[in-house]
């Protein structure tokens, strides 16, 4: 057959020889597993690499917006300076009442929320996308690892033992799993300041945003936990 043509039987007393057939056959099964199991956190964590890098940019956009609410309006205060000066030469011009103390100034609570959800909102983006190249590292180095010249099949065999046994020991399936809900909260981090920056411009702009992010929230708790009722449900992540 097909399959004693690939693996031929071993002789009488070498069943269990270091290159015997069972360690071959272990080597050929377990690589295609490996592969198949490495390519799928390799493309999970290039959506992660690719989805925080879009967002750390647009968050970037907001934050530059939303840094001038921490600091003095400079444009406002040189306006009032020039109306101030054009009221001692022109008695028609009506001057401001008071200059803003640049001092004195602070920042109002609704901005410091915002500020602070968008920053932390980044800053997790950008972890995340940090530990994302680095579980990409870690795999290419197992992989590596078992890609090294070896003795025999029986020493690849226990190499492999060894260090699967240990991606499974160290958390690497959960940690890379992890990635994706820090990301998912870096995202509600942004939305929640997205609301509260919204509702200081227009209240009814920001009905109508609020209403879709409590939707999305409810579908993606939904689609969280529905597995957990539902054996055959395709919604876990």
């Amino acid at each position: 057959t097909e399959f004693e043509k690939r693996y031929p039987p071993d002789r009488f007393g070498e069943e269990a020889g270091p290159n015997a057939r069972v360690w071959r056959l272990y080597r050929d099964r377990v690589t295609d597993l490996d592969e198949d199991l490495l390519q799928g956190w390799h493309e999970t964590l290039n959506v992660l690499l690719i989805f925080a890098g879009l967002f750390s940019a647009v968050a970037t956009a907001f934050i530059i917006e939303g840094t001038k609410r921490l600091q003095h309006d400079y444009t406002e205060y040189t306006a009032r300076g020039v109306f101030a000066l054009l009221a001692r030469l022109d008695d028609s011009v009506v001057a401001p009442t008071q200059l803003p103390d640049l001092n004195n100034f602070s920042a109002s609570a609704r901005s410091q929320w915002i500020n602070g959800l968008w920053f932390a909102s980044l800053s997790l983006a950008l972890i995340d996308a940090l530990l994302s190249i680095l579980a990409k590292q870690w795999l290419v180095e197992y992989a590596s690892k078992m890609r090294r010249p070896i003795a025999n099949a029986q020493r690849w065999a226990w190499r492999h033992h060894a260090f699967s046994r240990g991606l499974s020991k160290w958390g690497v399936g959960v940690f890379i799993s992890s990635l994706a809900v820090i990301l998912h909260l870096s995202l509600y981090l942004f939305l929640f300041g997205l609301l509260i920056f919204l509702f200081e411009l227009d209240p009814k702009v920001c009905a109508t945003s609020i209403v879709l992010t409590a939707a999305a929230c409810a579908f993606h708790v939904a689609a969280t936990f529905a597995p957990l009722w539902y054996g055959d449900c395709p919604t876990m992540t």
